[in-house]
């Protein structure tokens, strides 16, 4: 399996998980739901630009795009945002607080995991 098709089926379980559409997606991202159609399929590569937006609507890192055995369990459910009329303006709004949630959490597992001053 290639770069482009794991990326793609990565991107497609994590929409579908978290109960977004293509159409939905595509809006936030600002493009065709076609184009995002083929970034799932793999048939086209997917532009560095619409990683990191992707990442934080999903609430992952960006490098969990690249893994072959991705663990959709690790998504966290919690953060998951399910409507039937979303808006882009909610998809940013929800990817901003989960980007918030990932930086709290990666902290304090810094900070618990830092040794004790004497």
């Amino acid at each position: 399996m290639n770069q482009d098709n794991i990326i793609g089926k990565n991107l497609q379980n994590l929409r579908k998980k978290l109960g977004f559409t293509q159409e939905q997606v595509a809006e936030y991202l600002q493009i065709n739901r076609e184009e995002l159609s083929y970034y799932e399929t793999g048939i086209r590569s997917i532009p560095s630009t619409l990683m990191s937006p992707l990442a934080n609507l999903y609430g992952v890192d960006e490098y969990d795009f690249y893994e072959e055995n991705l663990d959709l369990a690790k998504v966290n459910l919690a953060l998951a945002f399910r409507a039937e009329n979303i808006k882009p303006s909610d998809l940013e709004q929800i990817a901003k607080f989960k980007k918030i949630v990932r930086n709290y959490i990666s902290m304090k597992s810094l900070l618990e995991n830092e040794p004790a001053s004497s």
